[in-house]
């Protein structure tokens, strides 16, 4: 699967050393559950030096907002910072009550221009599992029977 027009972002951030992890809609779609998604999630390790490089990059991209944004608005909280550029990019520093570390154990790597890591099947139905959302309930049951069917 193809993280379609997030490739080159993901690539960025990847080149860059950010350590993040695709989550969501995205990483449904890599691990060849296909839906369709509007935004990137990202689930990014909290470390200053991280969130820097994580902020420097996104600069980069589309109009810059992420020149807005500085360290101390990534918060050990639960919910998303939205950021609009070419698309919306939901960055979460806690989801679930997980945050990057605890999430790392079900890391994939997708090959590409640079490895863009995401979370696995049994990672998102962890994740999603919390949520009360119907979007990611109705992802649980479809990567449920993704697991199960092979």
């Amino acid at each position: 699967m193809d993280p379609g027009p997030f490739a080159s972002a993901l690539a960025a951030l990847s080149r860059a050393e950010v350590r993040y992890l695709v989550v969501g809609g995205v990483a449904c779609v890599l691990n060849g559950f296909v839906r369709t998604t509007e935004d990137i999630d990202l689930l990014v390790d909290a470390a200053p030096e991280n969130i820097r490089r994580l902020l420097d990059t996104l600069a980069t991209l589309g109009e810059g907002h992420a020149r807005e944004l500085c360290v101390a608005d990534f918060t050990d909280e639960e919910g998303a910072i939205r950021l609009v550029e070419d698309f919306p990019i939901d960055l979460f520093t806690r989801m679930g009550g997980k945050r990057y570390a605890d999430m790392l154990r079900f890391q994939k790597l997708h090959p590409g221009e640079a490895a863009i890591p995401f979370v696995d099947v049994e990672g998102l139905i962890l994740l999603k599992s919390a949520s009360r959302r119907p979007q990611d309930q109705s992802d649980v049951e479809a990567l449920r029977r993704l697991r199960r069917d092979g």
